[in-house]
């Protein structure tokens, strides 16, 4: 097995692992925190989420962890296959590509470690405040919240859509990819750059109502069908 070999099966583990992982956060935003009495927009009212938070915020940190762990492992081995992969096409379209998909992951994974270390901290403040101090800790709170949901659902999805679609355009070009997955690849490109540009202009159609929200399956599913396409060393028959 030549090095090439041991890049590409290391990527496929690494996409295949971290597609399914992926899917664990729907797990507490569909099923445990409805049943810890929490939602997806619980944190959108500081009033009421923060008081739970002190109850209940076990929870909500296990879902940070869960959501922590495909952006642990992908930037480690997909990016790199992936521009292995294509790189005799266009060699500059793999690298920008991977360099997009390296940042998107290690963007998302700071966003959400800032949410694992600073959401109790401040939930407990504002529960032991009294009520003069507490519009100030809101403030602060309402800070971070907003800080890290541009840095994730804007920047986090607008590059690993870069890193997607231009891989995926290549994949087809050089016909590197199958053919599906070229173009699976473009579809979930587009629901990354929607939700990305609906969260940021607040366009909801776009954004984490509307058509963005396919990004949070079209990610895993086509992660876990390129991880079976890395694994698959040998050139494939077009």
């Amino acid at each position: 097995m030549t090095k090439t070999d041991v890049t590409l099966r290391w990527g496929a583990v690494c996409a295949i692992v971290a597609g399914v992982t992926m899917l664990l956060p729907l797990i507490f935003y569909f099923y445990l925190l409805p049943d810890a009495g929490s939602s997806a927009t619980h944190a959108q009212d500081p009033a009421s989420f923060l008081p739970w938070m002190v109850e209940h915020g076990n929870v909500r940190q296990a879902l940070w962890w869960s959501v922590c762990l495909p952006f642990l492992v992908a930037p480690f081995g997909v990016p790199q296959a992936l521009k292995k992969r294509l790189e005799s096409f266009y060699p500059p379209a793999p690298q920008i590509a991977e360099l997009a998909g390296v940042l998107g992951f290690f963007t998302f994974l700071l966003a959400t470690l800032v949410l694992v270390a600073g959401e109790m901290p401040l939930a407990r403040e504002y529960v032991a405040a009294g009520e003069q101090a507490r519009p100030a800790i809101v403030a602060t709170y309402e800070w971070q919240r907003l800080v890290t949901a541009l840095i994730f659902d804007g920047l986090g999805f607008f590059l690993i859509g870069v890193w997607i679609f231009v891989s995926s355009v290549v994949g087809l070009r050089s016909g590197e990819l199958p053919r599906g997955l070229g173009r699976f690849g473009v579809v979930t490109a587009l629901t990354c750059f929607s939700f990305a540009v609906g969260y940021v202009t607040g366009i909801k159609w776009l954004g984490e109502t509307g058509v963005g929200v396919l990004a949070f399956l079209a990610i895993p599913v086509w992660l876990v069908w390129l991880g079976r396409v890395l694994w698959q060393t040998e050139r494939m028959e077009k």
